[in-house]
C-alpha cells in the first residue's frame, strides 16, 4: 500500500475490536498535577501515527502509561483486543508492544549482539533446567536467537558492529540498535520516543525510510513521539496532539498543520 493510500484509509479511526492499539479515557495525576486527562487513541493495524505537543504536554507520560511504567488512575488500554491496563512492563512487552526511550537505554558494557539477545530471552522456550544442564533445547534456542539477532543487525545496517560494545557506537547507530532491540521482542506495536533526536538532516531522511521499511517487513503498527515536524508530517498517516495533558486535535497531517488550536499551542495566542 502506498503512503497516500494509507493516509486516505486512516482518516477514519478503527473500531476498538479492529484496532492494533485502542486507548479510552486514560488519566494519570501526580499529586495535584493532572499529567494526562481522558487520553484516547485508536491505531489501525499497519499504520504509522504520531503523538506531538509542546514540551511538558504529557507525551512521555502517555507512553509510560501505555507500556506499564505508570499505572493509569482511570481508563482502558487494549492491545489487539486484549486488555493490558495496569499490566507490568514485561507482560505488556510479551503481549506484543515494545518501545524505545528518549534517552538511549542500552546495556553499554555489552556488545550490540548481546543487547539484542537479552531482548530475545523474553520469548525463549527453554527452561532454567535446560540452560543449567546445557540440554539440546538450550543449544537450539540459543542458536535460533543468535541467527534472529544477526538478521536484525543486518537489516538495520549494524552487522559490522555485532561484537562491538554498544558504548563505542556513534550516536545514530546507538539509536538504531535500540530500535533493533525493541524489534527483537517481536512486537506488533512499536512505540518510538523521539527517534530523530540528535540526528542531522541526512540521518533523519534515512530514519524515515527505515521506519517505513520496518513497518512493511514486520507488519508493524508504529506510534512515535517526535519534535521534528518535518519527520512527523512526512512519515505519519495520523497525528494526535497533546497540550497540558489533554488532546486538542487529531487527524491527518494536512488537517493538523492548519488547526488553530495546534498553532496556538506551539506559537502562543
Amino acid at each position: 500500500m502506498s503512503i497516500a493510500a494509507a493516509r486516505s484509509e486512516s482518516n477514519t479511526q478503527p473500531l476498538a475490536a479492529d484496532a492494533a492499539l485502542h486507548v479510552r479515557g486514560v488519566a494519570k495525576s501526580f499529586g495535584g498535577l493532572k499529567a494526562v486527562q481522558d487520553f484516547r487513541l485508536s491505531l489501525a493495524p499497519g499504520t504509522i501515527c504520531g503523538l506531538i505537543g509542546p514540551n511538558g504536554a504529557g507525551k512521555t507520560t502517555a507512553f509510560n502509561l501505555l507500556t506499564g511504567v505508570y499505572k493509569p488512575d482511570a481508563g482502558e488500554i487494549r492491545l489487539a483486543g486484549r486488555d493490558i491496563t495496569g499490566l507490568r512492563p514485561h507482560k505488556i512487552t510479551r503481549a506484543g508492544m515494545a518501545r524505545t526511550f528518549q534517552n538511549i537505554r542500552l546495556f553499554h558494557n555489552l556488545s550490540a549482539l548481546d543487547n539484542l539477545k537479552l531482548a530475545c530471552h523474553l520469548r525463549t522456550r527453554q527452561t532454567a533446567l535446560d540452560a543449567v544442564l546445557r540440554l539440546p533445547r538450550h543449544a537450539a534456542d540459543e542458536q535460533e536467537m543468535t541467527d534472529r539477532c544477526l538478521r536484525l543487525l543486518d537489516l538495520l545496517s549494524l552487522s559490522h558492529r555485532a561484537h562491538d560494545q554498544s558504548r563505542s557506537l556513534p550516536y545514530g547507530e546507538q539509536r538504531r540498535l535500540e530500535i533493533a532491540r525493541a524489534l527483537a521482542t517481536q512486537p506488533k506495536v512499536l512505540l518510538l520516543d523521539e527517534p530523530a533526536a540528535g540526528m542531522n538532516p541526512q540521518e533523519k531522511v534515512a530514519l524515515r525510510e527505515m521506519i517505513m521499511n520496518l513497518r512493511r517487513t514486520f507488519d508493524l503498527t508504529v506510534l512515535l513521539i517526535e519534535h521534528d515536524m518535518g519527520v512527523v508530517m512526512n512519515l505519519c498517516e495520523r497525528i494526535t496532539v497533546l497540550n497540558f495533558g489533554q488532546i486538542i486535535a487529531e487527524g491527518p497531517p494536512a488537517e493538523i498543520q492548519r488547526d488553530a488550536k495546534v498553532i496556538e499551542a506551539y506559537l502562543g495566542g
